[in-house]
């Protein structure tokens, strides 16, 4: 996890993989969770005969406070899921996620809005 920006309690599952090459634009913020196999990735690049049609963009992936993201899921560059959401087993998250969000499919859209848990009492 060289280059991740992990929060405090963050707890990641097995097999997970974060991006190779840009590491340092995925952000997790605390007592957030990131279930097994899941893949997170910063960038995106065509192949050699793509390349100059689809050049290599990458933007950063943040995930909130107090998120959970369930085992399978895989998010793509430029998105943000906003603190307290929860993401469906093996859900494709590729736009923006709002706070206190059930997100869920392919591509993950919100089902639900959750109640606000408000701050996390220690």
């Amino acid at each position: 996890m060289r280059g991740v920006n992990l929060g405090e309690n963050v707890y990641v599952g097995y097999d997970v993989i974060f991006d190779r090459i840009h590491p340092e634009l995925i952000t997790v913020g605390d007592y957030s969770e990131i279930g097994d196999r899941c893949i997170l990735s910063a960038h995106t690049r065509g192949s050699l005969t793509t390349r100059q049609a689809y050049p290599r963009t990458m933007a950063p992936i943040k995930i909130g406070s107090g998120v959970s993201v369930n085992p399978g899921c895989i998010i793509t560059q430029g998105v943000e899921i906003g603190d307290n959401s929860i993401i469906g087993i093996g859900s494709v998250v590729s736009r923006d996620i709002s706070p206190n969000s059930l997100a869920l499919g392919y591509p993950a859209r919100v089902v639900k809005k959750l109640e606000d848990v408000g701050e996390l009492k220690t």
